[in-house]
């Protein structure tokens, strides 16, 4: 077997592992439970994987559904803390310090809450138009596929204007706090792993889709940077400028590249500075378009 079969072999035990669980211990709470982003559709990093999960809770769940689920993430990582060190988070709200170090091998089981009480209004569940990336790569593990019913408004520049600064505030504000929660140098490669996340989703979600056209936005073009990031940097380029397309750059180096940077302090620092830096510049953008 291959470094890269064992590989995928582990992220798919672990996400079978996960789903299984959640069936038997919270599967009487949820609506469903969704895979999506790139695991969903059979495109994943073996460098630095990602299994995004979406848990749709039935409306007017208890808390104790919360607490199990936590239990399940502890169990998960403890169990396969021989071949992985799984780090589940909340992203984009909340990045949780790993409590269990396990092998050289990191793979985010990313795991979103909804409820459907929540999915009604021109922000259902409070995503915003990044919603429309779930909707449209969402996979179904089990229950009942209720996310069919729920409408994201198109993102018409009038739309964003009054909808982006909510919205984005969720991806920008916990990387400000970030560095406080690390030991650095020591843990940069944490820092660098989450300043990499947010770059990653400010830069397709938001910043793409403020520098679209309204043809563009109809076309819903900022959907094709989803599934191929490499067109990034000659789009920041073209719409931005060169230090953002620099920044890009150095965002997609890490990603292709992660075990090389993850024991380097000195890049953890280069690619906060850079997810940061995206951050101010994509709210410039929307300065920009507020002033017409």
């Amino acid at each position: 077997m291959t470094e890269s079969d064992a590989r995928r072999k582990i992220i798919d035990s672990i996400a079978r592992f996960y789903e299984k669980t959640c069936e038997e211990k919270i599967g009487k709470d949820l609506e469903a439970l969704y895979l999506f982003g790139s695991y969903a559709f059979g495109k994943i990093s073996l460098d630095i994987p990602d299994i995004n999960y979406l848990l749709l809770l039935k409306e007017g769940v208890a808390p104790d559904v919360f607490l199990t689920h936590a239990q399940i993430l502890r169990e998960l990582t403890n169990k396969f803390r021989d071949v992985a060190t799984v780090i589940a988070e909340f992203r984009p709200n909340r990045y949780i310090y790993p409590r269990i170090e396990g092998a050289d091998f990191d793979v985010s089981l990313c795991t979103q809450y909804a409820r459907m009480e929540d999915r009604h209004g021109p922000v259902p569940f409070g995503w915003g138009w990044v919603l429309e990336a779930l909707l449209r790569s969402r996979k179904i593990v089990f229950g009942r596929d209720a996310l069919a019913e729920v409408h994201q408004p198109p993102p018409t520049k009038d739309y964003i204007k009054t909808f982006f600064p909510p919205t984005f505030s969720h991806i920008w504000l916990p990387l400000e706090r970030a560095p406080f929660q690390y030991h650095l140098p020591e843990e940069g490669y944490l820092l660098m792993h989450e300043a990499h996340k947010v770059a990653q989703m400010a830069s397709i979600g938001f910043g793409v889709t403020l520098a679209l056209n309204e043809k563009e936005l109809e076309e819903t073009k900022w959907l094709e940077f989803v599934t191929d990031k490499d067109k990034l940097v000659r789009f920041y380029k073209e719409r931005y400028d060169e230090a953002s397309a620099r920044n890009v750059q150095l965002m997609l180096e890490v990603r292709d590249n992660w075990r090389k940077h993850k024991k380097d302090p000195e890049m953890a620092i280069k690619m906060y500075r850079a997810a940061i830096e995206i951050c101010t510049r994509i709210k410039a953008k929307y300065g920009e378009l507020l002033r017409g």
